[in-house]
């Protein structure tokens, strides 16, 4: 493992408490897996826990980069990497339908793992040197920073994994209000330390989520290999640029749209049918590249803002291949084998180190959720891995 450099792009207000709500997510990432998944349920993942399906595939750098961006994973034109690709749902409970009673889109997951990129990662992936390129359906994420992330998980914990208290500053101006439920709302304002500036992110984490439901921000998935995908937040692209990156698909991948009565697992249904036919999928990845240090509307330290691409326009530098069929999807062993797959932007070569108050947290979050997890769904398995190394140092010293 690789510790991170410093990032000219970053701006940490105050390392001691940034540390002090990275620890206090964490734990409550692991608290809120325990309440989701008491035994015997199996526990899934703190995030993106419904997985539509895992598939291999192919990860071609295009023969033509030119010389500026041949960079980390890119550095080498025509050359071809294995991977795999998780496809998922956001939700975190993953009781709710794909399309909820209400018509209630949900935001989509896909997390790509390219194996043994060789150079110099952040964070190993096991034993191996792998890639990995998580990213959703829509360009921007909801929350803007570490601090709103930290609200929201304290709220779900007190609350039963309900959100909605988290928004209750944008209704105090309402005239429905009560006195009473006024003062709750400023009690919880003094209580939280809540900013203008937090409120501004409120209203835009709820117009974000808005969109996404409405299907306003993203169009509909209809299968989960037909969709769009977005890193939202950013990463660096060598020493001195960074990057956005997004996987669109080649051509249309049928169906378009949700059938009008959508049971629970459509988007599971959908992409396991595409995986039995003979129509191989295709995928363009393509990335961002931003070098202005000075533009303000960079905002690295914001997940939420976009970058428009009227003015900053994706370049295709490689294409994923998923070759059909695949009848393996639904097989015990893959789905089991896609289940223990770990994710994080993290296991990332050093020339895309991911950037940004979500992302640093992620480092941990995701790390912490792994781990609980892994343990939880194999409870004997530490045990063992601590008998194993304990006769090695008996027998090798």
């Amino acid at each position: 493992m690789t510790t991170t450099g410093k990032c000219p792009f970053e701006h940490i207000h105050d390392l001691a408490e940034e540390q002090q709500q990275i620890a206090e997510t964490a734990e409550l990432t692991v608290k809120l897996l325990d309440k989701r998944y008491a035994p015997p349920k199996q526990m899934l993942r703190g995030v993106h826990p419904k997985s539509h399906g895992c598939v291999n595939a192919s990860f071609s750098i295009n023969n033509d980069l030119p010389p500026e961006l041949q960079v980390g994973l890119f550095a080498t034109p025509g050359k071809t990497y294995s991977a795999i690709i998780r496809f998922s749902n956001a939700e975190a409970l993953v009781d709710k339908p794909d399309l909820n009673e209400d018509g209630e889109h949900g935001s989509r997951g896909m997390a790509i793992k390219i194996f043994d990129v060789g150079g110099d990662v952040l964070q190993t992936d096991g034993n191996a040197n792998n890639q990995d390129f998580l990213m959703i359906n829509q360009p921007v994420f909801a929350f803007a920073n570490m601090r709103d992330y930290l609200r929201l998980n304290r709220i779900l914990d007190q609350d039963k994994d309900i959100p909605n208290r988290f928004f209750a500053p944008l209704q105090l101006n309402s005239s429905s209000l009560t006195e009473e439920q006024k003062r709750h709302i400023l009690d919880y304002i003094e209580a939280e330390n809540i900013t203008p500036e937090d409120i501004q992110h409120m209203a835009a984490t709820a117009a974000i989520v808005n969109g996404i439901k409405t299907s306003k921000i993203t169009p509909s998935v209809g299968n989960p290999l037909g969709a769009q995908y977005f890193s939202a937040a950013p990463f660096m692209f060598g020493d001195n640029k960074v990057m956005k990156f997004s996987a669109k698909p080649i051509a249309p991948v049928p169906p378009l749209s949700p059938p009008p009565a959508p049971a629970q697992d459509y988007l599971r249904a959908a992409l396991t049918e595409t995986m039995h036919g003979e129509e191989s999928i295709e995928f363009d990845f393509m990335l961002q590249i931003r070098e202005d240090i000075s533009d303000v509307d960079l905002e690295i330290e914001n997940a939420s803002t976009h970058w428009p691409e009227n003015a900053f326009p994706f370049v295709k530098v490689a294409k994923i291949t998923i070759e059909a069929p695949q009848a393996e999807v639904t097989s015990a062993s893959h789905v089991s084998k896609c289940e223990n797959l770990v994710f994080t932007p993290w296991h990332a070569l050093v020339e895309h180190q991911p950037i940004g108050s979500i992302n640093r947290l992620r480092r941990a979050v995701y790390q912490a959720s792994a781990e609980h997890r892994l343990q939880a769904n194999s409870p004997t398995l530490p045990f063992f891995i601590r008998w194993i190394e304990n006769a090695f140092k008996f027998l090798f010293g």
